[in-house]
C-alpha cells in the first residue's frame, strides 16, 4: 500500500511539474521527493523563482543558547523530544542526534501588488517547551514545572519594504521580543522556552548556518490534520495578517 501511495503521489507531482514528456525521469524524481521529503524545487513550486530566491536569501542563521538540547525539526517525521535533541557543543549543527535535519517552515505574504511589503515567515517547531531551560536540568521532572507544554512554534518574520529595506522581528512568549528592527541575518533561540531575538551573531554557541537550514513551504502542507497543544502557524492571525501583534 505504501508503494502504491508513493507511486500515485509521484505521478501527481510529475504531472504538476509539467514533465509529462519525460514521465520516466519525472516519476522517479517525484518518488524520491515524496518518499524522502527532499523535493529540490519545493520553494520554486510554492512561490515562483523570484520569491524563492528572497526566501533563501533572508533565511536566518540560528544560534542556540547553551544548555539547550532541542533543535527545530519537521513535525511530520517525529514529535518526540529524543528526535529533536542534539549536541550542545559550540559548533555548526544541521541535524539532531537521530539524523533529523534542522528545519524551518516558510510562509510568504506578498502585498507588493497593492504597494505593500513582501513578508517571509520562518517557523520553527520544537516538540516541547520548558520555562527558563529548566527541562535540561530537571529532565522528566520538568513536565510538572509551570510553563511546560508539548509542541512549541516559534520563529522569525522578515519584511522587505517597497524601497528594499529589510527588517525583522522574532516571536517570544505569545508576542514579539521587540518590534520590527533591521534584519541582521542572525536569530537567537533561548534555551527551554525557545523565545527568539534578533542578534548580531553567535557568541561561542552552537549554530545552524542559513545555507544548511532545510526550508519547507507551509503552503505545500495545506490540509494537514495534525493536532498541536499550541496553535500551529496556519491557525494564527499573523499567518494572514503579517503585521498582527499575535504570534
Amino acid at each position: 500500500m505504501l508503494v502504491v501511495a508513493l507511486a500515485l503521489a509521484g505521478i501527481g507531482y510529475a504531472i504538476a511539474r509539467g514533465t509529462a514528456w519525460g514521465l520516466g525521469k519525472g516519476l522517479s524524481d517525484a518518488l524520491i521527493c515524496t518518499a524522502f521529503d527532499s523535493c529540490p524545487n519545493a520553494l520554486e513550486d510554492a512561490y515562483g523563482g523570484e520569491v524563492a530566491k528572497v526566501v533563501r536569501r533572508h533565511a536566518p542563521n540560528i544560534v542556540y543558547e547553551r544548555s539547550s538540547a532541542q533543535l527545530p525539526i519537521d513535525f511530520r517525521r517525529c514529535r518526540a523530544l529524543a528526535c529533536s535533541n542534539g549536541s550542545d557543543l559550540a559548533t555548526v549543527i544541521d541535524e539532531s542526534e537521530q539524523g533529523l535535519p534542522v528545519t524551518a517552515f516558510t510562509h510568504v505574504v506578498d502585498r507588493r501588488p497593492s504597494g505593500g511589503s513582501l513578508y517571509v515567515q520562518y517557523w520553527l517547531y520544537f516538540p516541547e517547551s520548558f520555562t527558563a531551560g529548566i527541562g535540561r536540568r530537571l529532565g522528566p521532572l520538568a513536565h510538572r514545572w509551570p510553563g511546560y507544554h508539548r509542541d512549541d512554534w516559534e520563529g522569525v518574520q522578515v519584511r522587505v519594504a517597497p524601497g528594499g529595506a529589510v527588517s525583522a522581528r522574532a516571536t517570544a512568549h505569545g508576542g514579539y521580543s521587540s518590534g520590527w528592527a533591521p534584519w541582521t541575518g542572525w536569530y537567537r533561540v533561548d534555551g527551554g522556552s525557545h523565545a527568539g531575538h534578533i542578534v548580531a551573531g553567535a557568541l561561542g554557541e552552537r549554530t545552524t548556518a542559513a545555507p544548511r537550514l532545510k526550508l519547507t513551504p507551509l503552503e505545500r502542507l495545506d490540509g494537514t490534520t495534525e493536532r498541536f497543544a499550541i496553535s500551529p502557524p496556519w491557525q494564527k492571525d499573523v499567518y494572514e495578517d503579517p503585521e498582527s501583534s499575535s504570534s
